[in-house]
């Protein structure tokens, strides 16, 4: 009788934490329920799941008391008996070796908001040194799990798209938020659909998480880890207005736009910024292997020929859950850099030389009166070589500064590159809300932040800061940014650390210092 009348009483579909509340067998059953595969003979997973179980039942009292919508209920227990909540949890704070596909196999299966954690995780060669660890978190970000053309077509018949199924074709890329098809409708072009189901679980688990560190302290992780990996939590929750925008494409059209207006601009930007980073090597000469300096100089040069390319919406095929745009072609920074020496060189130049100080002077620059792409991880780039055109994907990650707070960064920025003083970077910092009394300590965390050290890497001083509540008050919209700053940081440390491993040199890669002329300039 016990088994059935449970069973029935936990159908995830009407769960609450009222129902965790009860006895450990009854908990297990909700387990198996959720599992159909575990009900038959199979002794090892049923220690897998009652291990799970072990690490959790005790406290699900305190989880009765926490999560009471039942939504975030049926989503909290299925993280914990379907996931392993707990496993992310210690991976997240330990410094073991990871198995090569346990970030890529949780994020894919857990969904929701959770591989807005690859973005940074896919970036930290400071913590992961397996190549294979970071190669598989860059790969669940360029290509998450496809939806069927079923479940696309839907989506057009739904925003009144009725003939575009029949030029719907193979889905190109998934990505954390949505996924792009090919569309032959409009010549070479690309449609790209969000699904409802994704923005309701992204919204359950930003809902679920605000409640963080009592979940966590609730599951008996370790009090100093709890408030670590807490603090990962409201980082998120803090993107939440951000992230959720993505859902909405036809603000991504119009950022598209604004980006197209802009792009008259750039070729006379990029030969300032030319101009004064050959300055800057001049003056670094001595740093750099002699062998790779005329390198840098070839390159330098050819890449004055480059442009930014930035796709077109379709005038009247533009939705808030569909959009078509023009097709976007060449290969991902991320393919190049999952290839041979030569193309992960490609890569590498292609990322400092162009998309760095494009993103720079629209962050610096342009943020107040236009926008500023956030989100630079290398497969939001298509560098198309027969054009010498860098393609910038992915305008739902935009945003807009008022101006004080972009003269504020500007002026960090110079400061940084002209390694200023301890107190006057400490008293800069401030002003987007980096808290904290000790001058040291906030200028050691802003430096790393944007990579103007050798010794800490973004995120890392992202970690530090979190720890110790120094970005506990930072200002809304400074969020992004921080996030921004992390995944380009990351980036260079991983191109620091390849040309260490291939050159026997450390070459000082600074953002402030590379974004210097900018700010210059955005501060005039």
């Amino acid at each position: 009788m016990g088994i059935k009348a449970s069973t029935r009483s936990l159908d995830p579909g009407d769960v609450s934490m009222q129902h965790l509340n009860s006895a450990k067998s009854r908990a297990q059953v909700w387990a198996f329920r959720r599992h159909p595969v575990l009900m038959g003979n199979h002794p090892s997973a049923l220690q897998d799941v009652t291990r799970v179980l072990d690490t959790s039942v005790a406290s699900l009292g305190a989880l009765t008391r926490i999560v009471t919508d039942s939504q975030q209920a049926a989503r909290l227990g299925e993280l914990i008996s379907k996931h392993d909540f707990p496993a992310l949890l210690r991976a997240l704070t330990s410094r073991e070796r990871l198995p090569a596909d346990f970030f890529p196999t949780w994020i894919r299966k857990a969904g929701g908001y959770f591989p807005k954690f690859a973005q940074v995780l896919s970036v930290r060669a400071d913590l992961i040194d397996d190549p294979e660890v970071l190669a598989g978190l860059s790969r669940c970000l360029e290509d998450m799990p496809k939806r069927s053309n079923a479940d696309v077509a839907a989506v057009l018949e739904q925003v009144g798209w009725h003939d575009a199924s029949s030029g719907l074709g193979e889905a190109l890329n998934a990505g954390t938020v949505a996924q792009v098809n090919e569309m032959s409708l409009y010549g070479p072009a690309v449609l790209k659909v969000t699904f409802p189901d994704v923005q309701r679980r992204f919204v359950t688990d930003f809902r679920l998480f605000t409640h963080a560190q009592a979940i966590l302290r609730a599951l008996n992780l370790q009090d100093d880890k709890a408030q670590i990996v807490g603090a990962m939590f409201e980082a998120v929750g803090k993107s939440e207005h951000h992230v959720l925008r993505e859902f909405d494409l036809a603000s991504e059209a119009k950022a598209l736009w604004t980006a197209q207006e802009l792009l008259a601009e750039w070729p006379s930007v990029y030969e300032s910024w030319t101009t004064a980073m050959t300055r800057v090597l001049g003056r670094a000469a001595a740093a750099f292997p002699p062998h790779l300096l005329p390198l840098l100089q070839v390159a330098q040069e050819q890449s004055r020929t480059w442009r930014i390319g930035v796709p077109t919406p379709v005038a009247d095929r533009v939705a808030p859950s569909a959009l078509v745009m023009t097709h976007a072609g060449g290969r991902s920074l991320q393919e190049l850099a999952e290839g041979g020496p030569a193309a992960q060189q490609e890569a590498a130049l292609v990322f400092l030389g162009f998309a760095v100080p494009y993103l720079g002077w629209l962050l610096l620059c342009k943020s107040s009166s236009h926008l500023a792409h956030v989100d630079p991880h290398f497969g939001n780039f298509r560098w198309e070589r027969e054009t010498e055109t860098l393609w910038v994907l992915d305008w739902g990650s935009t945003i807009q500064l008022d101006d004080e707070l972009r003269r504020s960064l500007c002026l960090l920025v110079s400061c940084l590159a002209a390694s200023g003083e301890d107190a006057v970077v400490a008293d800069l910092a401030r002003r987007i809300g980096v808290s904290g009394d000790d001058d040291i300590r906030v200028a050691e965390v802003v430096r790393g932040l944007f990579n103007a050290t050798s010794q800490v890497a973004a995120q890392e001083s992202i970690e530090h800061a979190a720890a110790d509540h120094l970005l506990q008050n930072i200002r809304h919209e400074v969020v992004p940014v921080v996030r921004c700053l992390a995944i380009l940081g990351g980036t260079l440390k991983m191109i620091q650390q390849r040309i260490r491993a291939d050159h026997h040199q450390h070459i000082p890669l600074s953002l402030a210092m590379l974004w210097d002329p900018f700010a210059t300039q955005g501060f005039a």
